[in-house]
């Protein structure tokens, strides 16, 4: 079949007439389907984030199925161009590479990313609100404003990114101080310990009561410490630190951040005071 009869075939009715009316069709049904499964989900008594995790799925599998009973549709004339399509293909997999990459990213991701998870993608952290075929919608928290970050899904098989969603709502952060002297380190990280435990103590029933239930729902799941926790680091005695772990929510660990290191530098500077009086005394 050369170019002139692939036209020729092409503009004749008979083409187009049952392929474009069973594609209609199925829009309509799709489109159906959709507004009813957002309304069905909208009445729910659920959470916005279940309900927007449960809306971006579903959107997903019937875009996914549309697709599908589209390519099914026009299978016929899709036979009919296969032998010209190889030379289509080979340009199209130049063009739009990046596209497949993409969509090959968002398979492979499914499974470990979702909406609702909390990662770290180039150094930053943020929440997923969004993912479809091709990209990856974050919402960036920071204390001065929210930013939105959007990323081609071909990044899951290129860049590291990290799911730091392994408590699902609260997440485990990491405070590092270093240290001038190995004689200070005890003083110093029991009290950032303790200071860390005090401003931790309003959230402590909220983190029992949540990860209790998350316990109840998933089998497997691993109950962290709920009270902060601390690690010493000292095997270069040029570079002596300590990090205190502790528990919280993503909106909220930047403002327990700020109130722990405010209130254990306002420690530091007292015990320098008292030290530098018990040194004059002693002179």
């Amino acid at each position: 079949m050369n170019i002139k009869s692939i036209t020729k075939y092409l503009n004749s009715s008979s083409f187009y007439s049952n392929e474009l009316f069973y594609t209609a069709i199925s829009f309509f049904i799709f489109a159906f389907i959709y507004f009813g499964i957002f309304v069905f989900i909208k009445k729910q008594d659920w959470s916005n984030d279940k309900k927007h995790k449960h809306y971006v799925s579903i959107r997903n599998l019937l875009f996914f199925i549309f697709v599908i009973s589209i390519v099914f549709i026009w299978s016929g004339e899709i036979k009919t161009f296969i032998v010209s399509a190889t030379a289509i293909l080979g340009a199209t997999l130049i063009v739009f590479k990046e596209v497949i990459l993409a969509l090959v990213g968002s398979i492979l991701s499914n499974k470990v990313f979702n909406v609702g998870d909390y990662i770290e993608y180039e150094g930053i952290k943020g929440k997923i609100v969004d993912k479809n075929f091709l990209n990856t919608r974050v919402l960036i928290y920071s204390p001065i404003q929210s930013k939105e970050l959007i990323f081609p899904n071909l990044h899951y098989i290129t860049n590291k990114i990290v799911n730091l969603s392994k408590f699902g709502k609260y997440q485990t952060y990491s405070l590092k101080i270093s240290v001038d002297k190995m004689e200070n380190i005890q003083d110093y990280s029991d009290q950032a310990l303790n200071l860390a435990k005090n401003i931790l103590l309003a959230h402590k029933e909220k983190y029992e009561i949540y990860f209790d239930e998350q316990k109840k729902e998933q089998l497997f799941f691993e109950v962290p410490q709920v009270e902060p926790q601390l690690t010493y680091d000292i095997h270069d005695s040029h570079k002596l630190s300590f990090e205190i772990h502790y528990i919280s929510h993503p909106l909220d660990q930047p403002v327990i951040e700020s109130e722990i290191l405010k209130e254990y530098l306002k420690y530091v500077k007292e015990f320098m005071k008292k030290k530098t009086k018990e040194e004059k005394d002693g002179n």
